[in-house]
């Protein structure tokens, strides 16, 4: 009697877990394309339908760059990474158009290039530093 007993519970579970459905709005992560070694290269941040999140991964692991994606084009801040993990840039982007803050840096994390776009014009003053941090040009667009 207990062994059909658990029989039916076990199998109660398993209807009731297949039974089951998941929120199909729930953050969900896929992997688009991986290094040769097969870790990821090029991951995609779901929720629902949309992707609203691409990272990008160095051959060694480490982050390359991160960003969210509208209808397929990069939008709001994008940033890039060195191999080092330090910050290679900062750029902001309007539905895949250039758009606000535009910043580099040198790979010892003084800035390199500060500049702001107006839907992919360079606009106001843009500085070049050197990589002591030291302005070397200024230029007004």
């Amino acid at each position: 009697m207990m062994l059909r007993l658990s029989i039916i519970c076990l199998a109660l579970g398993v209807l009731a877990s297949s039974c089951a459905t998941s929120d199909p709005n729930a953050p969900r992560q896929e992997v688009q394309t991986t290094w040769p070694d097969g870790d990821p290269r090029v991951v995609l941040g779901f929720r629902g339908d949309t992707v609203h999140e691409r990272l990008e991964y160095h051959e060694t692991g480490q982050l390359l760059s991160r960003g969210q994606l509208l209808n397929g084009e990069r939008h709001g801040v994008w940033n890039s990474y060195y191999e080092s993990g330090m910050p290679w840039s900062q750029v902001s982007y309007d539905e895949g158009t250039e758009h606000g803050a535009y910043r580099t840096y040198h790979d010892n994390g003084e800035p390199a290039i500060e500049g702001t776009f107006d839907h992919g014009t360079q606009i106001g003053t843009w500085s070049f530093y050197g990589e002591d941090g030291r302005v070397v040009k200024r230029e007004t667009r």
